[in-house]
């Protein structure tokens, strides 16, 4: 009987170690069959998240950073958006737009529904305070001028909104200076050149000027070498009939990286040139 009931406590012992043995057999089968799986298969780790897009928001910090506005002539607020749209994609992200007081504000509008804290959206051209009104009104984020009116820039300080103002001479920058404004543009400073602008800021250290005027792809990176924190670059007219915005992109990339260069930083790739495709704000 003891026999009897030995050998069945045997058996059953026997036959739980053959069944452990047969799971750790399969569990390491099935690890090596998901390990040449993976192998076969070329399994990465899940890539980080892309970083966010980077935000366009406070003037003083962004326009010293970027080094670049374009000024922006428009007679209505109807292809303001293909315009700037063309712009962007040439790597600007600062904007002044120059108009009728009519039209600013809506242009204006427009811009800022459709760029929004991608470019930043100013007023050029502004000359009283009544016009620096009409352009904070219509959600100007900095104003630029070709004077220190201090009218003018008390408005825009009253706003708490960026001024740029012109000036040309020591005497005029000092003053403009003077205003607490952050940002004096030397105006029109292609018509001196760098060497001006280099004597001009070797004499005044503490001031952050941006030149104005006569900037052209070729000039850009002379003036950012020569102290400049920015540059203020026209947006050429067309000379007649439909607007290239193709150049436009072509013209804005070749002066974000006359920038690049003067700062020794790498160079932006090329944007690839494709239709408009901006947002229907009627």
């Amino acid at each position: 009987m003891r026999k009897a009931v030995w050998t069945l406590a045997g058996s059953r012992s026997g036959a739980g170690r053959t069944i452990a043995s047969q799971l750790g057999f399969t569990c390491a089968a099935v690890a090596v069959a998901v390990a040449v799986w993976a192998l076969w298969e070329g399994w990465r780790p899940a890539p980080p998240r892309p970083a966010a897009t980077p935000v366009v928001d406070n003037p003083i910090i962004h326009i010293p950073r970027a080094g670049l506005i374009i000024w922006v002539t428009a007679g209505s607020d109807e292809d303001v958006v293909p315009r700037v749209e063309a712009l962007h994609r040439g790597g600007v992200t600062a904007v002044a737009l120059q108009a009728t007081p009519l039209a600013l504000a809506q242009a204006m509008g427009r811009l800022r529904a459709a760029f929004a804290r991608r470019v930043l959206i100013g007023a050029a051209g502004v000359r009283t305070a009544e016009e620096a009104r009409v352009a904070l009104g219509g959600g100007a984020e900095f104003v630029l001028t070709t004077s220190a009116d201090p009218e003018v820039i008390q408005v825009c300080r009253d706003a708490r909104v960026l001024a740029i103002p012109g000036a040309f001479t020591p005497t005029e920058i000092r003053q403009a200076w003077s205003l607490q404004t952050g940002l004096v543009a030397l105006f029109p400073a292609g018509r001196v050149g760098p060497e001006y602008v280099r004597d001009i800021l070797r004499t005044m250290p503490d001031i952050a000027a941006v030149a104005m005027g006569g900037i052209t792809p070729e000039n850009a990176g002379a003036f950012i070498r020569a102290g400049t924190a920015a540059v203020v670059a026209m947006d050429e007219p067309d000379a007649g009939g439909a607007r290239d915005y193709d150049a436009m992109t072509r013209r804005a990339h070749a002066l974000v990286d006359a920038i690049d260069r003067a700062r020794a930083r790498p160079l932006r790739p090329a944007l690839p040139v494709r239709p408009i495709e901006g947002p229907d704000i009627k």
